[in-house]
């Protein structure tokens, strides 16, 4: 196994098509799959299924893909780790998030500092929440973003955004056709589809429901990704919750959850970071931007907030 079948891969997955690949990858068509047939005997089993028309991940692919995508960003960040020793100059801000992160939203609020600050490279590290306090703890990034709980309570954190939640019914639940809404109180007692855990999901929505009262009735299985939940609960199998931001755009059986009918079920996602006095001035920077620019930005004023005024944070 080596890091080109593994980039090969990658590529297959984000364009859909062989021939797109081998040609952004500059590589002929038969050395790609080649490349990911020899990949595919390693791993032992078939990444993708190819069709007349495209190319999708197999349920195994859909497995493998995140994993195979960690190795790729750990190469980079081992590169710009190296650039930023051997130029000092070189300036890194390294955030690590949740997969249940609206990664959409976090570019759009990025940007007005990315702009007034061209000399800092940011970096993203996608991770499970306890590869996250370990990163932070070793110094490995600079800032975590992570769903608030009661466990990561801190006094060096602050607000990033709400995702409100929302309930996706099981297929063969009659009664979803008379609802506009769901309140947590009033779930029906279907099992609710949970992935593994590493994300956040299980324990911000086990939190969550303990705060109302209402005890989590989890379906036994595990589903592999937020886009299995959505296919499972159209399967019958079980309902989902998830925010807003990880329900795919297609998708039209979810229901707004609300605690209350004028109080929407979100969860809260939160900045968190080191208590270290000897931060590098741009992290420093950037913790006064997300404390005093982006709940601007979030609450959607972000027309008001120019590059001009992030230098002044």
């Amino acid at each position: 196994m080596n890091l080109k079948q593994l980039q090969f891969a990658a590529r297959v997955a984000e364009t859909q098509s062989f021939s797109r690949a081998a040609e952004l990858c500059y590589a002929t068509q038969p050395t790609l799959s080649n490349a990911i047939s020899q990949l595919e005997d390693e791993l032992g089993g078939r990444l993708f299924e190819r069709t007349t028309r495209r190319v999708d991940l197999t349920p195994f692919g859909e497995y493998m893909l995140p994993r195979i995508n960690e190795v790729l960003r750990s190469l980079d960040e081992l590169t710009k780790a190296a650039d930023a020793y051997h130029n000092p100059v070189h300036k890194i801000l390294r955030l690590g998030f949740s997969p249940l992160v609206d990664m959409r939203l976090l570019d759009r609020v990025l940007e007005p500092f990315r702009q007034a600050n061209p000399d800092v490279t940011i970096f993203f590290k996608e991770c499970f929440i306890d590869e996250l306090d370990e990163r932070l703890g070793r110094g490995q990034i600079d800032i975590q973003i992570v769903p608030t709980t009661a466990e990561n309570e801190t006094d060096h954190s602050c607000l990033f955004y709400r995702d409100p939640l929302h309930y996706l019914p099981a297929a063969d639940d009659g009664q979803a056709t008379n609802h506009l809404s769901y309140k947590i109180a009033d779930l029906p007692a279907t099992p609710v589809i949970l992935t593994g855990g590493g994300c956040g999901l299980n324990g911000a929505l086990t939190a969550l429901l303990k705060s109302q009262g209402v005890e989590l009735h989890a379906y036994p299985g595990q589903a592999l990704s937020y886009k299995v939940i959505e296919e499972w609960a159209s399967l019958g199998i079980g309902a989902g919750i998830l925010p807003k931001a990880k329900i795919s755009t297609d998708y039209k059986a979810g229901y707004p959850l609300f605690i209350e009918r004028d109080e929407p079920a979100c969860f809260s996602f939160v900045w968190i970071w080191n208590s270290d006095s000897t931060q590098p001035e741009h992290v420093t920077s950037f913790l006064d931007y997300i404390r005093d620019t982006v709940p601007v930005l979030v609450s959607g004023q972000s027309g008001r907030v120019s590059a001009q005024q992030v230098e002044t944070v």
